[in-house]
Order: C-alpha cells, then structure tokens, then sequence
C-alpha cells in the first residue's frame, strides 16, 4: 500500500516538472489528428444517423440501476459519454466504468517511462470520473496498443459483467475503421467493443460459461440494453447542453492527452452541436441500442424438452 502512495506522489512530481516537455511530446502530425478527431467525434455525436429514415429516440433508464461502461483507454469514457454518465448518477444509478487498456502509449514524450504514464492516466480518469458523480473504476490492465479479444480478456469482462450485474452496458462500436477524411480508428477502440459483445454474448448470461465464475459466487446475468457509442445508425440521443460544461470539465482532466489545455477548451466550447431556429445550440450524445427486454431467453426448460426431444 504504501509503496503505491510513493509511486503515485512521485508520478505527481514528476507530472508537474516536466509539464512544459508535454507541449513538444504532441507533436506527431496523426496524434495531434487524432486527438482533434476524438474531440470532434464527442462534440459531433450530435452527427445525423446515417439512415435518415431512422427515428432518434429519448433514453429509457426507467428499470435501470446499474451501468457498466466499458471502453479500451483511459479519456474514452470522456469523450464517448460523459453527459450521459452524469445524468445517470444524478439520477442515482451507479455507474461503473471498465477501462481495458493501461494507456501507456497514450504520449510521445521521450522523458515520460510508461510506468509514469500509466499511474498519470489512472489518476486523471479517477479524477474525471469523480467530477461527473461516477464511483467505481475499474483498470483492467491490458498493453496499450495491443488489445485483443483473447479468451481471457473475454472471461476477466464476463466475470466483471456477472459481478456488477447490470442493465445497461455501453461499449465502443467495433464497426468503426475510418471517420470522414483525416481520422483513423484506434485498433483498440474497435477491439474493446468486440471484447465486450463476446462477453455479453453468448458468454455472460450462459451457464455453460465459466462454470468454475458460478462457483465464485458470480452466476449467469442477462443484460437489458445495450448502447454502442459513436455507431453509425445510432438511434437514441441524450441531450447533454446543460451538462456540456462538467463533460468539458472531465475531458480537460486527462491533462497528458493536451499540448495546450486553453485552446483545446476554446475549441470545445466554439465547435459541436446543432443549431436551433432560435440560433441557440443542442449537444447530444448518441448510441445504437440493442434492446434484449421482454426477448424469450433460452433456459433450463427449453433444455430439458430439447433433451426429451432426443431422448424419444
């Protein structure tokens, strides 16, 4: 315990003395890109479904008490639903966030090791998570950058979606390559999300699963909804514009991901959302749902009269 205080003063020292190498660390031309992508990407949200025809919708989180969200880095919870996170603690439903990656590769500062970058990150998403009223975080430790869906990954998110037992879960979308013209997709975006459809399914409300997770006290759980953020035919929107300001406020919390903090806010709050006949603007944060609730499940009846099926 108390060698990981040390660590973690020692990652404040450090963080606050080499402040100024962070502005000529965020040099590359495809991170300053990506960076500037991601941020309009969580402004943009507010983009129209791609299928028109699609009819956007308000949250139903009437029978939900408890959220997982689950994404590949340290920030991604910021920028792909903060809003939405703290409109649902304010409503008193406990919000975790499952962070798969260590983000040590999230800088290109020579001077920083990867350790450090690790520690700063887990402090700066802690602190973000506080500002918007979210408990619990959860690091699962895996290499920056080199995020698969292996079977244990899988295994160690089933085992975390039977524990926690929510209703909804919120993962990144595993579609997602390219955005408009000058925006690569972080492999590990993509690979979250699909890490978290195969522990949802068929591993997570499946006894056959990890049995030895049952044992363990954690029996199969059937999740409700499902909202994947940044989808292309999204059809549920949160309108965030009176919590724009703490959104804000979180994502300038990841101070390691910035060269320049001031004109970062300056761009946040001139770019993003819709304009209104009034020429006020609406922000929105937007997912394509998976709906499960009222779905028949296939449980130990189906298999019993499948078996006596075989049997005759």
């Amino acid at each position: 315990m108390r060698r990981a205080t040390s660590s973690h003063f020692l990652c404040r020292w450090r963080h606050d003395s080499i402040q100024s190498n962070f502005v000529r660390c965020l040099t590359s031309p495809l991170r300053r890109q990506g960076l500037l992508c991601s941020l309009l990407l969580s402004l943009f949200q507010e983009t129209k479904p791609m299928s028109e025809s699609r009819e956007m919708k308000p949250p139903d989180w009437s029978e939900v008490e408890r959220v997982l969200i689950i994404m590949a880095h340290p920030d991604d919870p910021d920028f792909s639903c903060a809003g939405s996170a703290i409109q649902m603690a304010r409503q008193g439903i406990e919000v975790t966030y499952m962070i798969l990656t260590n983000g040590d590769k999230g800088n290109h500062n020579p001077l920083v090791t990867r350790r450090q970058l690790i520690l700063m990150r887990k402090e700066e998403q802690r602190k973000a998570a506080a500002l918007c009223g979210v408990k619990n975080v959860l690091f699962m430790d895996e290499e920056d950058g080199f995020l698969r869906p292996t079977p244990e990954i899988r295994k160690r998110v089933c085992r975390e979606i039977r524990r926690i037992r929510p209703q909804l879960v919120i993962c990144n979308s595993p579609d997602r390559y390219i955005s408009g013209r000058g925006y690569i997709n972080h492999p590990d975006h993509r690979n979250a999300g699909l890490i978290a459809l195969e522990a949802i399914f068929p591993a997570a409300d499946n006894p056959m699963f990890y049995p030895d997770l049952t044992n363990e006290g954690y029996p199969p759980h059937n999740i409700s909804q499902l909202y994947i953020s940044h989808a292309e035919e999204s059809d549920v929107e949160v309108d965030i514009t009176n919590d724009l300001e703490l959104k804000i406020k979180a994502i300038l919390c990841h101070e390691s991901q910035f060269d320049d903090l001031e004109a970062t806010e300056k761009r946040m709050r001139e770019w993003g959302g819709e304009e209104q006949e009034d020429g006020s603007k609406r922000h929105y944060e937007r997912f394509q749902q998976l709906d499960f609730r009222g779905r028949p499940r296939r449980g130990p009846k189906a298999a019993d009269k499948n078996a006596q099926k075989s049997e005759s």
